[in-house]
């Protein structure tokens, strides 16, 4: 099959700044280097230094309204304590799409005999 021309133009107007950029590229960094002072040279100018802490602009955050503990313990009382939290954790709808696991791993929730889940654990396997 014969490539169309259309798409040979299109390809060659593509690659060409590609092909071009590194003689730009000379010629320009050959024109800075004639601006720029000599290093070597002690009586050359340069540019003052300056000092912008990074801190600036920095705005601080507002003060966050910090409620009534008992109010909150009651609340996750009301709603079932730490149980119900674990249940909406467990539930489907809530929790991501967990990966794919390559065949020869285990699952998270049932781990291996011998695993590392009994570490520094107290009369835990070593």
């Amino acid at each position: 099959m014969r490539p169309n021309r259309t798409f040979i133009a299109v390809c060659l107007a593509v690659a060409a700044p590609a092909l071009w950029a590194p003689y730009a590229f000379s010629q320009q960094s050959a024109s800075a280097q004639q601006t720029r002072p000599d290093p070597a040279d002690p009586a050359a100018s340069v540019p003052a230094a300056a000092y912008r802490s990074v801190f600036a602009d920095f705005r601080p955050m507002g003060e966050t309204k910090v409620g009534d503990w008992r109010a909150a313990n009651d609340e996750v009382g009301r709603i079932g304590g730490w149980r119900a939290y674990a249940r909406e954790a467990q539930a489907p709808e809530s929790a991501p799409a967990a990966p794919a696991m390559a065949p020869h791993m285990t699952s998270p929730a049932a781990p291996a005999s011998g695993g590392h889940g009994n570490h520094g654990m107290p009369g835990g396997k070593r």
